[in-house]
């Protein structure tokens, strides 16, 4: 059995579901979304697939597999600027579950024969029903559990987390009289590169290992703390930029001082972040 395949139709079809699924993964991961590199990257993804359609219809299937996978990993890079290789993988993961999700709602639609009218008539429930979808699940955090998506950067790298807002959290910073929130280690993995994050863990150890390195740009410094029975220091930087995301709000702060918890285990599983109540109230 032949059928006749028309490439504006497969390019066209690729592009818009590329475009949607990108659109789709920024948003889960509270992405910086740029319309024009998310399109090029939809636009390149869409080339791939009619390259690998026509130049090498009989390739295998893992090989195909591979290919598609690579490309995929190329537009998430091009397209939502994600580096880390953790939160590419959860990423990459995301866009096949997406796809898979997506095609078997183009099976199910009811309209059959118009093509591109079914998947635009999809793809723009999809989108709306996961925002919908997104949109209560953050407010279902922020209203009973105080936790907020937060989103932090350090030098154009941009990583999502949650934080929880401490009620009790008041701590300010006596140099520069912002607010302090407080992290888990994690965080500085996820925004540094290792080497970095393991010289400002070990600050207070090792002081002179900061000197004339890109850590110092971060201006640690330690900062004072009290609690019932115990009080001592924090080591503190300063990031470019902080949000979050409130239900109604983006709570923008430019240039954060962030402390490392002294017992990061005794912070929740859900969150990395305690957001200081003063921002929010």
């Amino acid at each position: 059995m032949y059928y006749d395949v028309y490439i504006d139709i497969v390019f066209l079809t690729n592009l818009l579901m590329d475009y949607v699924l990108l659109c789709i993964v920024g948003k889960l991961f509270l992405r910086k979304r740029n319309r024009g590199r998310i399109l090029l990257a939809a636009a390149i993804g869409a080339l791939f697939s009619c390259l690998i359609l026509y130049v090498l219809p009989d390739m295998i299937f893992p090989a195909k597999v591979l290919l598609h996978g690579g490309c995929a990993w190329g537009m998430l890079v091009l397209g939502l600027d994600l580096k880390k290789n953790g939160l590419l993988v959860k990423a990459l993961v995301t866009v096949y579950l997406m796809a898979f999700f997506m095609g078997g709602l183009m099976e199910a639609a009811p309209v059959k024969k118009a093509t591109p009218i079914r998947f635009l008539i999809v793809a723009a429930g999809a989108y709306m029903g996961l925002s919908a979808l997104i949109y209560l699940s953050d407010s279902f955090r922020a209203r009973w559990k105080n936790i907020y998506p937060v989103t932090l950067s350090y030098r154009g790298n941009v990583q999502p987390f949650f934080g929880l807002l401490d009620t009790g959290n008041f701590l300010v910073d006596p140099i520069s009289q912002k607010e302090v929130f407080i992290i888990k280690p994690e965080v500085l993995d996820a925004l540094l590169p290792q080497e970095n994050a393991d010289r400002l863990k070990h600050l207070k150890e090792n002081p002179g290992e900061l000197e004339g390195t890109e850590p110092a740009d971060l201006h640690p410094h330690f900062l004072p703390y009290k609690t019932i029975g115990e009080e001592g220091v924090l080591l503190a930087v300063v990031l470019d930029d902080l949000c979050i995301h409130t239900p109604r709000e983006v709570i923008h702060v430019a240039n954060p001082v962030l402390a490392l918890a002294v017992e990061p285990s005794a912070l929740g599983k859900e969150y990395q972040v305690l957001l200081n109540s003063r921002i929010l109230h």
